[in-house]
């Protein structure tokens, strides 16, 4: 009898064994779209980032020459007024 039970318990595991790898699949089945989902946003979201750098960059760009211009306008009326005595 003995033998029997332990013939009996080990199909029960085995089928119990074989239930979980069917449920993990079934999981990896309904998981894998999200994960390659995600990567792709991610992606998405990586160039837009990189977009946006670039186009702050062209920002900083068009701020230090309107700095730069504005420093240059006072300068010259400083030196216009100077010379011609404004």
């Amino acid at each position: 009898m003995d033998g029997k039970m332990n013939e009996f318990q080990q199909a029960v595991s085995i089928a119990d064994h074989e239930r979980r790898i069917d449920e993990l699949e079934k999981d990896m089945k309904a998981v894998k779209p999200i994960v390659y989902d995600t990567a792709s946003s991610v992606k998405q979201i990586e160039k837009s980032v990189e977009k946006m750098e670039k186009n702050s960059d062209k920002i900083k760009g068009y701020f230090l020459a309107a700095a730069i211009s504005g420093v240059v306008g006072i300068v010259f009326i400083a030196l216009q007024n100077s010379i011609f005595g404004g």
